[in-house]
């Protein structure tokens, strides 16, 4: 069945199940799905957090209502801390239109006094690239699919030869990259060259 644009859905990161492990269960974390999508999407890890950084706190009742996205901007006040939340942030921003379990929402339920504010889920990426909303922040990530390309068959590899991939593995699956993008980065084209591999047979 065809998703109409009023589902505001459409492929992976946008899916319930994505947005839901990547919150608490009661409030969404911006930034643990920043860190999400910079793991699985692009395969990389952000180094850990500062000791001792005390967690956001939940809006007082007495106070004006902010978004999650207003207080955490407001939080980072550390230069080591800004550093990394401006790579991390924007490829978590863009899914505040989606609350804890992954609900459509435009504006975001919190303690506090007057009305519940709106969302914010515009960004900009550390190079200047900016997008308005999910949509347009998926389509910038077709920019660099390689990248996307690279990582997932690193991960299918893990879980394939039941083992971390290694330095010694990387021509062989710079080749199944390659074999991907030549077969326009089909999944059955991607299990084929994976599983015909010395990486694979000769495990």
């Amino acid at each position: 069945m065809a998703l109409t644009p009023e589902s505001h859905r459409g492929g992976l990161l946008t899916q319930a199940a994505v947005l839901s492990l990547t919150s608490d269960g009661t409030r969404h974390r911006p930034v643990h799905r920043g860190v999400w999508v910079m793991e699985s999407i692009f395969g990389k890890s952000p180094p850990p957090p500062p000791a001792n950084v005390e967690p956001i706190a939940t809006n007082p009742v007495t106070a004006p209502k902010a978004t999650l996205r207003m207080k955490l901007e407001a939080h980072i006040h550390d230069a080591s801390c800004a550093a990394c939340h401006a790579k991390i942030d924007p490829l978590g921003l863009a899914f505040e239109n989606f609350d804890a379990v992954g609900r459509w929402r435009t504006t975001e339920k919190t303690e506090g006094t007057g009305d519940d504010p709106s969302v914010d889920p515009s960004g900009k990426f550390p190079d200047g690239r900016t997008y308005k909303d999910a949509t347009e922040f998926k389509k910038l990530l077709l920019a660099d699919v390689d990248s996307f390309n690279r990582t997932f068959i690193e991960k299918l590899a893990t879980y394939a030869l039941r083992r971390a991939v290694s330095f010694d593995d990387r021509d062989q699956l710079k080749a199944i990259a390659s074999a991907s993008k030549a077969a326009d980065y089909r999944v059955k084209d991607i299990l084929t060259a994976l599983v015909t591999s010395d990486l694979f047979q000769k495990r």
